[in-house]
């Protein structure tokens, strides 16, 4: 497994989890405990999301079109 992203934003981590299951990229998210352990330290309260070697460069995909602006989440 890879190492996709480490971030403290949730926003993301939710975006990202929504899109890669869109994409049928299975993941994993490690990490996520830490921020119920220092709530209001988000510089610690890292979530990795982690992806199969094989899948990277799927999930990297999406990952730089989230944060360029390329996808968002809609309502159905």
């Amino acid at each position: 497994m890879k190492e996709l992203v480490a971030t403290g934003d949730l926003v993301l981590v939710s975006a990202l989890r929504h899109h890669l299951n869109e994409e049928q990229v299975a993941f994993d998210v490690f990490d996520g405990f830490v921020g119920s352990l220092f709530p209001g330290d988000m510089s610690i309260a890292s979530h990795r999301v982690m992806v199969s070697d094989e899948d990277y460069q799927r999930a990297k995909r999406v990952l730089d079109d989230l944060q360029n602006g390329v996808m968002a989440c809609e309502a159905e």
